[in-house]
């Protein structure tokens, strides 16, 4: 798979219709408003690879909250790489 940098991930997130906001200064959330999942995310200089834990969390969500499927996922991140 590819290297995703957080800037990638926004944007992606973003077409999946989650809106973003600033929490303290130093996390970036997520929050997909159909659906009510949340994301969270320090914030990282833009060009910074996804760190696997924030990867894994976010394929996890998108499943369990039916917004995308692993596989889905996966083609996304392979697009955006």
């Amino acid at each position: 798979m590819p290297e995703v940098t957080y800037h990638q991930l926004d944007t992606i997130l973003r077409e999946y219709g989650f809106s973003v906001s600033v929490y303290q200064k130093d996390t970036r959330v997520y929050k997909h408003p159909a659906t009510g999942a949340l994301l969270a995310f320090p914030i990282l200089p833009a060009d910074t690879a996804v760190r696997p834990h924030h990867m894994v969390g976010t394929r996890m969500t998108l499943d369990a909250f039916g917004i995308a499927d692993p596989p889905e996922f996966a083609a996304r991140l392979q697009q955006a790489g």
